[in-house]
């Protein structure tokens, strides 16, 4: 018998200064591979900008490779937390902007991995995240496009 997919679930993650806004989020499955915020979540960055990512804004969670994604399932993995933090790095990707301020591939990049150390992921794991966005996240970000953009 096969099992039915998750069609919502809420985030809990580990938020030792308090830099998430939540409640915690609820996010809902929309389609074979993206979900839905059900509200608004922000996150207040180490240099103290908020980011929010809006209610309604879809998104497919970390980008892992099919091979590797039954030990590291793109939600997170129970004890590295890496699906907010993909949550956040999505939404920098297709809005450009923290607190009204447009940001760069690199600042998005750097704030994924900000999110992934803060919320607890390995640092080998964090590292090798961050190296694959920066590697392969032009190809994203090339490809967003005006009509992307939700607010």
């Amino acid at each position: 018998m096969s099992k039915a997919p998750i069609s919502s679930m809420k985030i809990v993650v580990p938020d030792p200064e308090n830099r998430f806004e939540w409640i915690p989020p609820d996010v809902r499955y929309v389609d074979g591979k993206n979900w839905k915020l059900l509200h608004d979540v922000s996150y207040r960055t180490e240099a103290g900008e908020k980011s929010t990512a809006r209610k309604g804004f879809i998104f497919d969670w970390a980008s892992i490779p099919r091979p590797l994604s039954w030990i590291y399932p793109p939600a997170g993995d129970g004890s590295n937390h890496y699906g907010i933090a993909a949550i956040f790095h999505d939404w920098l990707y297709v809005h450009r902007k923290i607190g009204g301020r447009p940001v760069t591939r690199r600042e998005a990049d750097a704030i994924f991995y900000e999110i992934l150390i803060y919320v607890g992921c390995r640092r080998s794991l964090a590292y090798a995240m961050w190296k694959a966005v920066r590697t392969f996240g032009w190809i994203p970000w090339a490809r967003r496009k005006e009509r992307d953009i939700i607010l």
